[in-house]
Formats: structure tokens, C-alpha cells, sequence
């Protein structure tokens, strides 16, 4: 379905992004509305930023390791999340002093290797315990966590009751607790 997609981005044709704008145009803005708000003039610059990355970056995907909307949502997602984590930084760097300013930027946080190869180890267990997951459970999981839809949003998407969602998420957060906690220890 996305072949044509996919054929034209490594062309370098622009028909690339309208088909795409067309198509996933109105998930993409759902994926980023539900993290950076309802503000407009943010969620279309960061839409535009979603389009710019598949532009740059979209020829050099495998589309075989996954379908061209999860490469999308993901871009989407951590765009979004990446947006507001430098807006709130824009507002912290001007209630702090210079001298908070110079000694955060003086510190070197990759210098800590093992602490990177641990997180990582700990992502790949987080991911097969949620591929174990029932596939409206991993859904429930990925939309509360993962995107960050609130809970009435997820309700009406699933045709839910917002307390008999709440309770499912509850007694998925200990078993993921519990299975994640035997998945790290192995």
C-alpha cells in the first residue's frame, strides 16, 4: 500500500510528502496534539518536523523491519515528546542563573558507557515482555505509555468505560511489573 510512498521519497520527489500528508496526515497531528496540546501553531510546526525527518532520513529506512505508518508514529511521537522537552528546557534556562547554565553544559553524560549498554539491555527486556502481552493489552499500554493518551481518549477509542480502563491498566502495570522484574534477573 505504501510502495508508492516509498518509491518516491527515494527519488526525491515531492510527491513523497503531499501522499503522505494525505494519508497519515491526520494521525500524525492526533499523535502530536495528544502530547503537545491543542496549541496549533505548535503541533504544525512539529508536523512539519515529522515530514522533514521522513524527507531526510525516510531513504535509508528498512521497510521490511516495519510498515511505513509504525516508522511514522514513532518519528511522530518522539518529535513531539523531544518539542516538548526543549520547550520546557527554554523555560527552565530562563529562571536559571549562568551559573547553572556553565556547569550543566560542562558535564559530560556520555561518558558513562555502562550505564548506557544497562539501559539498553533493559529496553530489549521491557520489549519482550510486552510482546507476550495480549495484543488489547500491549495496545492499552502503548496508548497510556508509549503515546501518552490520556485515559478518555483511550476510552473512546476502545469502547471502554474510563474506570474499567483505569482497573485493566492497574493490574497490567503489576504484571508488567512482575514479568519485567523476572525478564531483568534472568
Amino acid at each position: 500500500m505504501d510502495q508508492d510512498i516509498i518509491e518516491l521519497l527515494a527519488a526525491k520527489d515531492q510527491k513523497a510528502i503531499e501522499l503522505t500528508a494525505e494519508r497519515y496526515g491526520k494521525l500524525l497531528r492526533y499523535i502530536i496534539a495528544s502530547i503537545l496540546g491543542e496549541r496549533e501553531e505548535n503541533v504544525e510546526e512539529c508536523l512539519n518536523d515529522v515530514y522533514l525527518k521522513l524527507w531526510t532520513k525516510g531513504q535509508g529506512y528498512d521497510y521490511t523491519k516495519a510498515s511505513l505508518k509504525t516508522y511514522l508514529k514513532v518519528i511522530a511521537r518522539n518529535t513531539a515528546l523531544n518539542s516538548l522537552r526543549q520547550r520546557k528546557r527554554l523555560e527552565e534556562m530562563e529562571c536559571m542563573d549562568m551559573e547553572d547554565t556553565l556547569r550543566d553544559d560542562y558535564i559530560d553524560y556520555s561518558q558513562n558507557v555502562e550505564n548506557r549498554v544497562v539501559l539498553q539491555e533493559e529496553v530489549r527486556a521491557l520489549e519482550r515482555v510486552l510482546k507476550k502481552l495480549k495484543k488489547k493489552d500491549r495496545e492499552l499500554v502503548l496508548r497510556r505509555y508509549y503515546y501518552l493518551q490520556s485515559v478518555k481518549q483511550i476510552a473512546a477509542a476502545m469502547e471502554m468505560s474510563e474506570n474499567a480502563l483505569n482497573s485493566r491498566l492497574s493490574r497490567l502495570r503489576g504484571k508488567l511489573k512482575e514479568s519485567y522484574e523476572k525478564e531483568v534477573a534472568r
